[in-house]
């Protein structure tokens, strides 16, 4: 066990912090410090959780200033006796750690993330992707985005523009428009070569650092910008799905 001083952001004024004093073990988490600071010292306190091994992305917040989860964050990695958690940036506080996440889902959804099938399309045939082929090896290693807001709290142009679609959204955007049953290529198109789009991002990797899944964003942010060069080769999937 350590002793750990633990300074959570407060809601009701600018810059509120309150400090709590908690003995931890090696192995736990920050989760597992807020529920303790919850259970023992202040029940008002409030933050968000569901499955706390790192797959839903309900307690991302800010962990000595770096997005982090806090389910995934143990007290010993971050090598310091004081922790200061707060909530994500670029998003409205509800209350303490809590936001709303309704400005990072309204970009989300304007690159039309749900499967768009193509009508012409036979529903009983199957798709079939290589994963040697150029969208096998994108999905495999940027697919597992579970839309938890670190990327875009930690994009510094977010801070300055809130227009700006985002990391996740483009990386979505950049699979979809890949994907040989999806048919929506020119309303995404649209939405990425936008003011606001991947033109915007200066590629200063904060997104990859902030992500916890480990996703390349600024990669699939640099590929959408050399495509939309060409964007008529979007309309041909085999373009992405054809063995090289």
């Amino acid at each position: 066990m350590a002793t750990y001083q633990i300074r959570v952001a407060r809601s009701g004024s600018d810059g509120a912090t309150d400090s709590f004093t908690v003995e931890l073990d090696h192995r736990m988490t920050v989760l597992d410090a807020l529920f303790l600071i919850q259970r023992e010292q202040d029940p008002t306190l409030s933050f968000r959780c569901s499955c706390r091994v790192g797959m839903c992305g309900t307690c991302a917040m800010r962990i000595n200033w770096q997005p982090r989860l806090a389910c995934q964050t143990r007290v010993l990695t971050l090598k310091a006796d004081t922790i200061v958690v707060e909530p994500l940036a670029h998003l409205p506080v509800m209350k303490d750690l809590v936001v709303a996440m309704d400005p990072f889902f309204e970009q989300w959804k304007r690159v039309k993330p749900a499967l768009h099938p193509d009508p012409k399309r036979d529903p009983k045939k199957l798709a079939v992707v290589p994963p040697t082929s150029e969208f096998g090896k994108q999905a495999q290693g940027k697919r597992d985005c579970i839309t938890c807001g670190a990327c875009y709290a930690a994009c510094g142009i977010v801070g300055s523009n809130e227009e700006y679609l985002g990391p996740a959204a483009i990386n979505k955007a950049m699979l979809r428009l890949m994907d040989p049953r999806d048919n929506a290529v020119d309303e995404r198109l649209e939405e990425l070569n936008d003011e606001n789009g991947v033109w915007r991002c200066h590629t200063q990797f904060n997104c990859v650092a902030a992500c916890p899944k480990g996703i390349n964003l600024t990669d699939s942010i640099m590929k959408m910008k050399r495509s939309l060069l060409f964007p008529k080769k979007f309309h041909d999937k085999r373009n992405f799905v054809d063995n090289p």
